[in-house]
């Protein structure tokens, strides 16, 4: 799951470095750690919802 070590890592070396080149690749290095976090996250939340739905469905929504 998310790593904030990694993501703060990455932020730092974007940061630092001064080769605009590396900068992209870092760049995209974090997009991907990112958009696999997104992903985990949202089945996940599927898996939550699907397990869960039957006192989802049971509770009263909030106004």
């Amino acid at each position: 799951m998310y790593n904030v070590a990694v993501v703060r890592q990455l932020c730092a070396d974007i940061i630092a470095e001064k080769d605009s080149v590396k900068v992209e690749q870092l760049i995209t290095l974090l997009q991907a750690v990112v958009r696999e976090d997104q992903e985990e996250i949202r089945m996940r939340m599927a898996f939550l919802a699907k397990k869960y739905s039957d006192i989802l469905e049971q509770s009263p929504a909030a106004d």
